[in-house]
């Protein structure tokens, strides 16, 4: 399958995987590739090195699904009222842009978070439908982490373990306390 995703895509997707840069993590972003002669997928789309537990390297495409949220939690890059660029994927969009870029070589997995907008369980649903579209529309077998948003319902975490090969969640305080003067809204 090809597609000529227009620039708006691609600006996007720099975008989001830029931002991703401001989560703290141990790995090192690399320039995935060079635009092909027809400039049919995007030159600056950082991918991350990534050791799966089976010891296998791969580039895993590191993104938001949205970079808007409507928290303040007070440790967060991508926090409401925050001055900052924002950029959002529908899910049947996201899916089929990276399931370009993996059949072009540039990613061979995907962590997809995203930002709060509609609450948790709206949030989780749209990553959910982004997974089910990678997995079971476009046939994708690759490595999928998702990242669990809070207040996720029981059943949507059920989903996306059976989608992702791997779901993690953030854990910002060691008790209720703390949390509410982390993010108060959360």
């Amino acid at each position: 399958m090809f597609y000529n995703w227009g620039m708006d895509a691609i600006v996007r997707l720099k975008a989001l995987t830029e931002q991703m840069s401001l989560e703290p993590d141990a790995e090192h972003s690399l320039n995935a590739a060079s635009p092909d002669k027809t400039g049919n997928y995007p030159a600056e789309v950082y991918v991350h090195p990534a050791i799966l537990p089976n010891g296998q390297k791969i580039k895993l495409l590191k993104t938001l699904l949205s970079s808007a949220c409507e928290r303040d939690c007070y440790y967060c890059p991508f926090r409401a009222g925050r001055d900052m660029s924002r950029a959002t994927f529908q899910p049947e969009e996201f899916a089929r842009l990276f399931a370009m870029l993996a059949s072009k070589g540039i990613a061979e997995g995907v962590f997809l978070s995203s930002g709060i907008v509609g609450g948790g369980v709206r949030t989780e649903d749209k990553l959910i439908d982004t997974a089910d579209i990678l997995r079971h529309t476009l046939g994708f077998t690759g490595s999928l982490h998702l990242q669990l948003m809070p207040g996720s319902e029981r059943a949507q975490v059920e989903r996306a373990m059976q989608l992702a090969d791997r779901v993690s969640v953030n854990l910002e305080a060691p008790n209720t306390e703390r949390l509410a003067s982390l993010a108060p809204h959360k």
